[in-house]
């Protein structure tokens, strides 16, 4: 549709960089150690666990991949902030005061 304009709330984008930060820090401060702990313990490497946990490797690889999607997105909502702020002084005003910074 010719003449069309997309509004972005300068705010709400700021609001879900904040969130995806939030949640890509928990994840890597603490699921992934309890999961490198976990992997490391005697429990899980003999006897009778191995076959209860068959599937761990690829779940873990499975939450691996979830970290990635958490920090791509997070990467392409920031690129998206720094292209309103690049082309809008009035959104850039707001960014910041939304960050913080």
């Amino acid at each position: 549709m010719a003449g069309s304009t997309i509004t972005i709330n300068p705010e709400q984008m700021t609001d879900v960089y904040n969130r995806l930060l939030s949640i890509a820090t928990e994840l890597q401060t603490n699921a992934i150690p309890a999961i490198q702990e976990i992997m490391g313990l005697e429990f899980y490497k003999e006897g009778k666990a191995i076959d209860a946990i068959a599937a761990y490797p690829e779940a873990n690889e499975k939450f691996l991949e979830l970290m990635e999607h958490y920090s791509r997105i997070s990467t392409l909502v920031n690129d998206t902030l720094y292209q309103m702020m690049q082309t809008d002084t009035f959104a850039a005003v707001r960014i910041m005061a939304a960050l913080e910074v």
